[in-house]
């Protein structure tokens, strides 16, 4: 019987040298991967694939739904956001429209939310109002409900402990509030109730008004007398302040202007007796309303003049009315002076509107506080004043309580009406 022939296998081997030099052969192994194996990877792929593009895809959902669109939410990703938002569950147009140009403060980012307009004046206003002992939740309800310019006035005021009626008195007079203008329904301060001497006397920039005073001893450093040019004979201001007054009268004689300062340095000794006859006169309520208590007035700074336009004869009292008063207005802080007590502000300041009265902080600061539209009381505790809780130290200068200054028996010689001046 023939045996079948057998097919020839012929196994295709490889030939490599060996380290001797010598060819070896090696047979390739043919393997098949197993479906179970395979079905395995491939499910581990897609799950690796989930856990990346899910959690993405539901947080990007959750944002949608508290209002960003999908430029910004790429920018709340791009600034690692995500989960901070979400979490708080943060929006408003301000805080998206922040994110999306990229001007965003993380810092207030809860401000964000509340506040209509975030930039560093609001942030500062934050802070101090944190610093002046008002809690977080405090602030923000008044970010979400008042203005900057209904708000600033609170670093000059008492402090609120109920903040509900302030903010309720701001809202029915929000037509009363503007840079121009502050008028509230009620009063939230007691003048001369608690007060401080002032932080830094003998700076061009400190504060006096009825809460920082200066002591009794106190007299500027370079004082000097003012020319007849641009004065009243015999007075006398701090000598930076005298060589600015002089510039700004020689800036308005060439504007056809005649300037002059009919009240310059006062002694806390003339202030007592000033004030002491006002009282007299007047009362005390009334006479605090245009008078200072000494070493509460700024003349005793040796940086305030009272300006009168020669030749008008009716002194202060009709200045507001003069082309001097006009120029200088307008004009006065490109040398260094501000006016100080502006109308539509006296329940910020403390007096009534002053339109002579006149104060020198040099013209850099000068220039910030004319266009910041506030009054000198409020750029000071907004910018310039020290930090009350930094570093977890307090003020300080602690409070002085002070008395009412006693009524005395009017001089022979009383000041004229039309001259009341702080």
């Amino acid at each position: 019987m023939t045996q079948p022939k057998r097919k020839k296998v012929v196994k295709k081997v490889t030939s490599q040298k060996n380290s001797t030099g010598v060819h070896s052969t090696k047979k390739r192994v043919r393997r098949r991967i197993k479906k179970p194996v395979l079905y395995g990877f491939l499910a581990i792929v897609v799950l690796i694939v989930a856990l990346l593009t899910v959690p993405k895809t539901i947080q990007n959902n959750q944002l949608k739904e508290l209002g960003y669109d999908k430029a910004t939410i790429t920018e709340i990703r791009n600034q690692k956001l995500t989960n901070l938002i979400i979490k708080n569950k943060y929006y408003s147009e301000n805080l998206a429209s922040s994110i999306l140009n990229k001007s965003l403060n993380k810092d207030y980012i809860e401000l964000y939310t509340v506040a209509d307009e975030c930039a560093e004046r609001e942030f500062v206003l934050y802070d101090r109002l944190l610093d002046n002992g008002y809690t977080k939740e405090q602030v923000l309800s008044l970010f979400d409900d008042l203005s900057f310019y209904a708000i600033t006035p609170l670093l000059v005021f008492d402090f609120q402990t109920d903040l509900a009626p302030y903010i309720a008195d701001a809202i029915a007079n929000k037509d009363n509030i503007s840079a121009t203008n502050f008028s509230l329904s009620n009063t939230y301060i007691e003048p001369y109730k608690t007060t401080y001497p002032t932080y830094n006397a003998g700076s061009y920039d400190m504060l006096v008004n009825k809460t920082y005073y200066l002591d009794s001893t106190y007299v500027p450093g370079s004082i000097t007398d003012l020319s007849i040019q641009v004065a009243s004979e015999g007075l006398q201001l701090e000598s930076v302040a005298a060589d600015a007054l002089k510039q700004l009268c020689d800036a308005g004689r060439n504007m056809g202007l005649r300037l002059y300062a009919s009240s310059a340095y006062r002694p806390y000794e003339h202030q007592q007796s000033l004030y002491d006859r006002y009282v007299a006169r007047d009362g005390i309520e009334e006479a605090d309303t245009f008078s200072a208590r000494p070493g509460f007035s700024e003349h005793q700074t040796g940086l305030t003049v009272d300006m009168s336009a020669v030749g008008d004869g009716s002194g202060l009292s009709k200045f507001e009315e003069t082309d001097e008063f006009v120029w200088l207005s307008q004009n006065c802080q490109e040398y260094g002076w501000i006016l100080r007590y502006p109308s539509g502000k006296e329940q910020i300041t403390g007096y009534t509107y002053e339109p002579w009265h006149y104060r020198y902080i040099g013209p850099d600061l000068a220039k910030k506080v004319v266009a910041s539209g506030l009054t000198y009381d409020e750029y000071y505790l907004l910018y310039l004043a020290p930090w009350k809780n930094t570093d977890g130290e307090t003020k300080k200068n602690a409070p002085v309580e002070t008395a009412a200054p006693e009524e005395t028996t009017p001089a022979a010689e009383s000041p004229q009406p039309t001259a009341t001046t702080e």
